[in-house]
């Protein structure tokens, strides 16, 4: 048991203090820090949680998260979190950073009278009369939240590309609104498969687009017609066979 407590020790000396905490029953990753002047919060996690922000009263300068040069705090945020039977809140500064989503500064050490006890990496404070404890996580949960985050943002880039292929190549298709069942196009009478002019007129004006079949070419000769088309078709092409000259004139017809 010695052992085990000494090695945890051991592990812990060169850990910050990371755990979970729930903001709006998210699971948080949260690091203490008490070197650091000021209580922090993640901007992706503002604007996630789409939390209500106002402005800074002291605006400052901070330059070393995500390697992005200076960056001027203006805005800060209050955050309500928990874990077990501990429910509090602080005024956090709103920041670019990926270490953590809430960083628990100076600030909240003093407001929580919390203490940290160096060699077992926990913090001691009174809560409403109560002690609370709070664990850190071990280096195999911190490895292990890593790899889940890095492989769900891995994914969210893939299915983002995904669906920019699929947009360019497959452009989205605006829905038309339906009218009437006879709206969608026209509706050719019987088995004629030949529109008129009043049955173009019937298209709907919401129809963009209309695409027109023209046969340039006879394939079959009139002698033997494919009994698909109607007697009244055959008959009229029949009856003005002579109109149908197996070549086209080079020139005009002769006045």
């Amino acid at each position: 048991m010695e052992a085990a407590t000494a090695n945890y020790r051991t592990i812990q000396r060169h850990n910050l203090f990371q755990m979970f905490l729930i903001v709006q029953d998210y699971c948080i990753r949260v690091i203490i820090d008490g070197g650091s002047c000021n209580n922090l919060v993640s901007s992706d996690l503002v604007k996630k949680l789409g939390l209500t922000t106002r402005a800074h009263h002291h605006p400052y300068h901070v330059q070393w998260f995500n390697n992005s040069g200076t960056v001027k705090v203006t805005q800060s945020a209050r955050v309500h979190f928990s874990i077990g039977s501990y429910h509090d809140h602080a005024d956090f500064d709103i920041v670019p950073m990926q270490a953590c989503s809430l960083l628990l500064g100076r600030p909240w050490e003093f407001d929580t009278d919390a203490t940290h006890h160096g060699r077992s990496n926990t913090y001691t404070l009174i809560h409403k009369g109560k002690k609370i404890t709070l664990l850190p996580l071990t280096p195999a949960e911190i490895v292990q939240y890593d790899q889940e985050l890095a492989e769900n943002e891995k994914k969210r880039v893939l299915e983002s590309e995904n669906q920019q292929v699929a947009h360019t190549v497959f452009p989205p298709r605006k829905e038309k609104p339906t009218h009437s069942s006879n709206s969608t196009g026209i509706k050719l009478k019987g088995g004629v498969m030949l529109a008129t002019k009043s049955d173009l007129a019937e298209i709907s004006e919401h129809d963009s687009l209309c695409y027109a079949l023209i046969c340039k070419d006879v394939l079959f000769s009139l002698d033997d017609m494919p009994t698909s088309l109607p007697p009244i078709v055959t008959d009229l092409l029949q009856e003005y066979k002579d109109i149908f000259q197996a070549e086209v004139p080079p020139g005009l017809p002769p006045l």
